[in-house]
């Protein structure tokens, strides 16, 4: 055996029995795709993020409600002035304290306040229209992921057949030479193949390693902890045309309906600035608790103390804002052109939208046919490595024709594979492109 050779076989009987320790260890319960897709939706730090943002909305929508009720405030106090008499008279001092009571009703604004709320009250739905965006594409992350993860170990499976195919050729090839009907040529080059093999197993298992953590961020946990998942692909859906699969995105994607949501915000909120150039009716009232006393210098003694009357005041303002140096005329400026600027946002994204759906259902196409053509693919391959091998065996064909045939389908089987999952994947693709809340 070449000193190459056995350097590979010793450090894979080093690195062989690491990779199995892990794959016995911790049992893990295994997860469906929709389970993983919960997972998510409750753990994924960007879902949690949002939700906060729509909480944030909410709080916001509270506040511009606030005009609509009145306002009430009270306050308590205490004062106390010193003031020189002069000569002989000494100091006067007067101490008081006072509480009042107060209260303000916005009677009538003419929109202002109702404008305010409702864009309060869009732009809510705008955030949890961008939650939902945020959502599906979480989903789509956590396919993905899932997708690849099923690949990978199918991977694994074709090594380990691999290494079990490649193992009894170099048994064959060993019994030729010890016959002397084979050169020395085709041991070596067994080994070699051997090895590999067993190179392309610690690779495929590295793999699963490696997708089973970026699963675990895609659901938002632990990326150390062992997940296992079911090993199987969900059905197929009904897929639309294209001209049905534009149209459901247009109508149901989150992004175009929050687009939607903001320029009706901005356009409440133009209404709102509008409002300022008309007056405010308001009623107030206020009612006021007093006490205090005055006292003089020794000479006068005591001149006043006591308590001081209470007294209350009610009546009906209306404010007009006169001038404000351009203060409302530059703030409708400004909410009208943030109305222009929303609604050109919203063009591109309709473009951006109809661009997506396009290339998702190109990529469906191509996909299909892909797993189309690598099924046959794969079965030519397999059929021309049993050739190959019964040439081998029956002693009248060479062993690079095995080897070439062993390679061939070996990447016939890594194709098929990746078409097949490309497939689902593209699936997913659509479907969040076209705005489906499906998470199956």
């Amino acid at each position: 055996m070449h000193k190459s050779s056995r350097s590979a076989l010793l450090v894979l009987a080093v690195l062989l029995p690491s990779i199995s320790a892990c794959d016995h260890g911790q049992a893990a319960e295994k997860l469906s795709l929709k389970e993983c897709i919960e997972t998510a939706l409750k753990d994924q730090p960007a879902i949690r993020a949002a939700r906060e943002n729509v909480r944030a909305g909410q709080g916001r929508e509270t506040q511009a409600a606030s005009p609509y009720f009145p306002q009430l405030t009270a306050s308590t106090g205490y004062s106390e002035s010193h003031a020189p008499l002069g000569g002989a008279f000494g100091d006067s001092t007067t101490k008081s304290y006072t509480t009042s009571m107060s209260i303000n009703q916005t009677l009538y604004d003419f929109g202002k306040t109702g404008n305010a709320y409702d864009a309060a009250k869009l732009g809510t739905l705008s955030l949890e229209r961008d939650a939902e965006r945020i959502s599906q594409e979480v989903v789509l992350n956590v396919k993905q992921s899932y997708y690849a993860l099923l690949a990978a170990k199918k991977l694994v499976e074709v090594a380990q057949k691999t290494i079990e195919q490649t193992e009894s050729h170099l048994k064959q090839a060993e019994a030729f030479f010890r016959t002397g009907s084979k050169p020395r040529y085709d041991v070596t080059r067994a080994e070699v193949e051997v090895n590999n093999a067993r190179l392309g197993l610690i690779n495929a298992k590295n793999g699963v390693r490696i997708r089973t953590i970026a699963l675990n961020n895609a659901m938002g946990i632990d990326p150390g902890k062992a997940t296992e998942i079911v090993e199987a692909l969900p059905a197929v859906p009904v897929l639309p045309t294209l001209e049905q699969a534009q149209l459901d995105a247009l109508q149901s994607r989150p992004d175009m309906k929050r687009m939607e949501a903001d320029i009706a915000a901005a356009r409440a909120r133009l209404t709102a600035e509008q409002a300022n150039y008309l007056p405010t009716l308001s009623a107030n009232a206020a009612y006021h608790w007093a006490n205090g006393s005055t006292e003089m210098g020794p000479f006068l003694g005591t001149m006043f103390k006591g308590d001081v009357q209470d007294s209350w005041n009610a009546g009906i303002m209306l404010t007009l804002p006169l001038f404000q140096g351009g203060l409302t005329k530059g703030r409708v400026a400004e909410a009208r052109a943030n109305v222009l600027a929303l609604e050109a946002q919203r063009d591109s994204v309709k473009q951006s939208i109809l661009l997506e759906v396009n290339q998702a259902f190109a990529d469906l196409e191509s996909a299909a046919a892909r797993v189309e053509v690598m099924e046959k693919t794969l079965q030519k391959a397999r059929e021309n490595l049993d050739i190959a091998q019964g040439r081998y065996k029956a002693g009248v064909g060479p062993y690079i024709e095995v080897t070439d045939a062993q390679l061939s389908s070996v990447n016939a089987e890594t194709d098929r594979i990746k078409a097949l999952y490309d497939y689902h994947l593209a699936i997913a693709q659509l479907l969040k492109a076209m705005g489906s809340k499906s998470h199956d």
